[in-house]
């Protein structure tokens, strides 16, 4: 399963861009993906046909509402093994348990 990290970011709409964040943010929470918002962009997982259907979906969602937009996606896929963002995070040390 694919994780993808996502960057849409409207140019030219002064400092801050929180409400289109949250605008994208809705579009992928629509998706039958794993969400996780970050400080500099959005983590997902799931199907990567689903994750380029979100990113295109919130992509444009937030180019309705400017006249530009600047949008990034990475994606990590293997086929020797399963990933997944707790996976991720559990081999560099920074996966922390819920109480």
């Amino acid at each position: 399963m694919p994780v993808a990290e996502v960057s849409i970011v409207p140019i030219g709409e002064g400092p801050s861009i929180s409400k289109y964040v949250k605008k994208a943010i809705e579009v992928f929470k629509k998706y039958n993906l794993k969400v996780e918002p970050c400080a500099m962009g959005t983590v997902l997982e799931g199907d990567l046909d689903e994750i380029i259907r979100a990113f295109k979906e919130a992509h444009e969602t937030v180019l309705n509402d400017t006249v530009r937009v600047l949008s990034t996606l990475k994606i990590d896929d293997r086929k020797d093994k399963e990933i997944t963002i707790e996976g991720k995070l559990k081999a560099i040390g920074c996966y922390k348990e819920e109480n």
